[in-house]
């Protein structure tokens, strides 16, 4: 039976969100409101307005277990309304809270690191032209060579990029259970893991896309690697 939704479940979500904002001591994020959705479009981290060169074309996806923060806003999965009571949310906000705002500056510095190989390639694209003429046309030996490459670095970087947010985000989890309680947290994963709440597209998988989707380099962990990553940590 799933537990009511109302207003006031999401008004004590909410304030839950902004007790773990001080306690965290996060300025990012300052929310006023929950909602429910399943993607949104990418925005500026300042406001709910949609970056314009990706708006219409790239999306951010809410998945089941984890939680979303704009600006002024906590974006829940639709998949999981009404299925859990506002006191579960506290571990599952505390461990999106950091990865989005605490291990965010070791976030990106990761995707810098791992974008590595499409910028060599990139490099490799800039000396195929340079070394083309009008007259001869590219090299058809190094146009083979710089396509496989392409579609070779792409794989690369996307795998290492899935495999590196992966590992983040389980390390969220285990300063989340530092903060919450292990207990907590891991009492609500596996109440999840009962209810079904599982995040189809998780895993080293290449997951969903719309036209396009930065979930599709962006891994996150299954409800049983979670659970295993707690298990793990609390032994350690």
């Amino acid at each position: 039976m799933e537990a009511p939704n109302s207003a006031t479940d999401e008004q004590d979500i909410l304030t839950i969100a902004q007790e773990l904002i001080e306690q965290l001591n996060i300025s990012s994020f300052k929310p006023v409101s929950v909602s429910w959705a399943e993607d949104l479009p990418w925005t500026n981290v300042d406001s709910e307005k949609p970056v314009p060169e990706l708006a219409g074309f790239v999306k951010r996806d809410i998945p089941v277990g984890w939680c979303v923060f704009s600006w002024d806003r906590v974006i829940l999965p639709t998949e999981m309304k009404g299925k859990l009571g506002p006191e579960e949310w506290r571990p599952l906000l505390a461990s999106s809270l950091i990865y989005e705002a605490r291990l965010s500056l070791r976030r990106n510095i990761g995707f810098i690191f791992l974008s590595t190989p499409i910028t060599i390639d990139a490099v490799g694209w800039w000396e195929l032209f340079a070394v083309s003429t009008p007259a001869s046309g590219i090299p058809a030996l190094l146009l083979i060579i710089d396509i496989a490459g392409l579609f070779g670095t792409l794989l690369l970087s996307g795998f290492l990029v899935k495999w590196f947010t992966r590992r983040l985000r389980l390390r969220a989890d285990t300063l989340a259970a530092e903060h919450v309680g292990r207990e907590t947290l891991e009492r609500v994963l596996e109440k999840m893991k009962t209810l079904g709440l599982v995040d189809t597209y998780a895993g080293l998988t290449w997951g969903k896309g719309y036209p396009f989707s930065f979930e599709l380099m962006n891994g996150r962990p299954t409800l049983a690697e979670r659970i295993t990553n707690l298990n793990r940590t609390s032994k350690g």
